[in-house]
């Protein structure tokens, strides 16, 4: 009897096996989803770590030269590796760098090299902190750090040989070597770390000095600054809110804090201005018995007019360079004359600077107030003045004895005056 062979054991592999392959599929599937999820969470973390390290400030690197003749001390957070003949040290950019310098027995340390990898000078500035003038004590080191890296090499010399001959030598250095170490003879105080980092490290006191000099007019005999030998740094004053890189301080004279100017110095022209205070103009030193007397100038004309029996005639003024002239026609009877001229006082010599032309500057307020018809002995007061070194510019105001105001602006690239007011 033939029995038909039942199917069921081969159904259920079959299920079983399906069953086996959905399973594998899910579990690929999920463990594909957390491995995607990792992968964006690395990829989150990665891109926060370039972040914070894109906004972190740069760092760069100081090389310093060690030597046996001193030491040198500095902030010890910036020392990455230290060795018998040097040291490395890492340093933010812009940050003030400040180093003591103190040179051992016998020794004064003579200068110091601050140079980059191109062997570019770093601007830096060297002073006495125990107040000996020969290097022997103690030394300061500052400047910013700049954008790149920098090595530093000490130079140290032995006092004992510093002989009678090496002085004889100092002493007979030429009138424009000395000039070159000091402009005008001017000695400058109160040159801080707070001052150097406000100028981002570009002071330069040769510069500085010398346009000080310049603009003052210091070696002249008519200056009100003559006498000025020691120059002083006062007050700072706040740029924040001009769109015009600058920066301002007071400085004084001689230690009188009220004898002062405000010295501006512009980033962009790289140049100095220097403005009187209103104490400037009326200060007078008891020590050396200073007086600030302002500047003036006279300029004369003589009009002639002459008339005739009929009563008709002719008459004009002029004014030269020299401050007087006369012009006019001879008639057949009377003739009158009548001499016009001005006095200005209180003329800013760091006006006249700026002019150039002293002469023509007085020739054109003359010309200005002939034209205008006014006569006899008249005397002006500068009363203010302003200086734009950005448009090269400068306007004046002049009062007159008589009650009125003149207005003027001086154009410097076309060295032209323009007058108003009268």
């Amino acid at each position: 009897m033939y029995k038909k062979k039942s199917n069921k054991p081969l159904y259920i592999a079959i299920a079983v096996a399906v069953i086996l392959i959905v399973l594998l599929a899910v579990m690929q599937t999920v463990l594909s989803k957390k491995s995607g999820q990792n992968h964006v969470a690395e990829t989150e973390t990665e891109s926060e770590v370039v972040t914070e390290t894109e906004t972190e400030t740069p760092v760069h690197n100081i090389l310093l030269y060690k030597s046996s003749s001193g030491t040198i001390e500095f902030d010890a957070s910036w020392l990455v590796s230290d060795s018998d003949s040097d040291s490395v040290l890492e340093v933010e950019e812009n940050i003030l760098v400040t180093m003591l310098i103190t040179p051992s027995d016998g020794k004064a340390l003579e200068s110091v090299d601050v140079l980059d990898y191109d062997m570019q000078t770093v601007s830096s500035v060297v002073r006495s902190v125990s107040g000996t003038e020969d290097g022997s004590g103690e030394m300061r080191l500052s400047f910013v750090m700049p954008d790149r890296d920098v090595f530093i090499n000490f130079n140290f010399v032995d006092i004992a040989v510093e002989t009678e001959a090496l002085a004889d030598v100092a002493e007979t250095e030429s009138e424009s070597e000395t000039e070159e170490a000091s402009p005008y003879g001017l000695s400058l105080h109160g040159l801080t770390d707070e001052i150097l980092s406000s100028y981002n490290g570009i002071f330069d006191e040769q510069k500085f000095l010398q346009s000080l000099g310049d603009a003052l007019q210091i070696d002249s005999d008519e200056s009100e600054y003559r006498m000025v030998t020691d120059v002083y740094f006062g007050d700072g004053i706040s740029s924040e809110e001009s769109d015009t890189p600058k920066v301002s301080y007071y400085i004084y004279f001689n230690g009188y804090e009220t004898w002062s100017v405000l010295s501006t110095y512009y980033v962009t022209e790289d140049s100095y201005v220097f403005t009187e205070t209103p104490a400037a103009a009326e200060t007078e030193t008891e020590e050396e018995n200073i007086t600030t007397s302002s500047s003036s100038g006279v300029d004369t004309a003589t009009t002639s007019s002459n008339e005739s029996s009929d009563g008709s005639g002719t008459g004009g003024s002029t004014g030269s360079s020299s401050g007087t002239g006369s012009a006019g026609s001879t008639g057949s009877t009377g003739t009158s004359t009548t001499t016009t001229s001005l006095d200005i006082l209180s003329v800013s010599t760091v006006f006249l600077s700026f002019v150039g032309d002293e002469d023509a500057f007085y020739q054109s307020v003359f010309d200005y107030i002939l034209g205008k018809g006014y006569t006899g002995s008249i005397t002006g007061t500068m009363s203010s003045y302003e200086i734009n070194p950005e448009n090269q510019t400068a306007t004046i105001q002049i009062r007159l004895s008589s009650g009125g105001m003149i207005t003027g602006t001086y154009n410097k690239s076309a060295n032209t005056y323009s007058f108003s007011g009268l």
